[in-house]
């Protein structure tokens, strides 16, 4: 193979031997696999994609960024289109692609990620693709949970429980399929109902007493989100019935009231100030009405800014505090 010298782009061979995408995968991990399944190392395979400042790094540590120049290179190195593998590589997306500078192929392993967190892939999910090794994915939150297999897993490094079985408490299964069908009907919009959901819950689930018990010895950090998920799915829920409203600007102020008198009797009276709060952010949007159409592109203040990794801290318009908790030890 040619290399990258300078400013030159010379082209590149196609290498002798594929690996499957997995969906969200992140571009670390899936050039790790591409250079061990043929037989090079990962520096060996960076220095064909582009130039570099740093070496590389395992890919459960950081993540490896491109510019377009070198996503292409990489593309023609895999023997893939390069749409396709944008659409499978969170971190190719345009929002996190290097400057193209004066177009020489670049790329950097830096010490932090840029937005999103590396969580391990779901073993099963990889295995179905054939893939033996452990792949990291590079999500938005914390945490992943894969409804097919019931498997909890998050940005923890803990070789004894890199995921948490789910399959006895059916009610997190049942959010999630109620989350994913709310980001059906509202795309981007779901994401910001979320995190201001994921920022008024508490830890507050009827988990089985298996997964309080394991969650007690994690710690708050990897427990909180995991048993407060069918809760924080519930509210946004809650929060959806009016920003269909609004966005639709069909919601009046005397709706709004009538929405917060039924939210308040469902959560509980505790949640009565947060909810005022989130309706000062989202006030009723002036203007005729769109007949209750929801486009899944629109965007209204307070939250008009969404990149595809942008985690439930960044979203949310509420402020975020300390989530009410029984576990107070730290993460592991």
């Amino acid at each position: 193979m040619d290399s990258v010298t300078g400013l030159d782009r010379v082209r590149v061979r196609e290498l002798p031997l594929h690996v499957r995408f997995m969906a969200g995968e992140s571009t670390g991990s899936y050039v790790t696999r591409l250079a061990g399944r043929n037989g090079l190392g990962v520096q060996q395979l960076l220095d064909e994609v582009g130039q570099g400042s740093t070496r590389a790094v395992a890919p459960h540590l950081t993540e490896l960024y491109l510019n377009r120049p070198a996503a292409e290179r990489l593309a023609a190195l895999a023997g893939r289109p390069l749409e396709v593998m944008r659409r499978a590589l969170a971190s190719l997306d345009a929002a996190y692609l290097l400057d193209d500078g004066d177009g020489t192929p670049a790329w950097s392993f830096p010490w932090a990620v840029r937005d999103g967190y590396l969580v391990r892939a779901c073993a099963l999910c990889a295995a179905r693709r054939g893939i033996g090794d452990p792949a990291w994915m590079m999500v938005a939150d914390p945490w992943h949970l894969c409804a097919r297999h019931a498997r909890w897993s998050d940005n923890s490094r803990d070789p004894q429980t890199p995921w948490i079985d789910v399959a006895d408490w059916p009610q997190i299964l049942a959010a999630e399929r109620q989350r994913v069908a709310m980001e059906r009907r509202l795309g981007r919009t779901a994401r910001t109902l979320f995190a201001d959901a994921r920022t008024m819950s508490r830890t507050e689930s009827s988990a089985p007493d298996r997964l309080r018990s394991m969650a007690d010895r994690l710690g708050e950090a990897r427990a909180a989100s995991l048993l407060s998920y069918p809760h924080t799915v519930r509210i946004a829920r809650v929060l959806a019935r009016a920003e269909r409203r609004r966005l639709g600007r069909e919601l009046t102020s005397d709706s709004y009231e009538d929405w917060f008198t039924r939210s308040s009797q469902e959560l509980g009276p505790r949640y009565q100030g947060v909810l005022r709060r989130w309706m000062e952010c989202h006030k009723p949007v002036p203007g005729p009405r769109r007949g209750g159409v929801l486009g899944r592109a629109v965007l209204v203040a307070p939250h008009t800014r969404i990149a595809p990794l942008d985690s439930v801290q960044q979203l949310s318009c509420l402020p975020s505090g300390p989530v009410a908790s029984p576990f107070d030890r730290p993460f592991l």
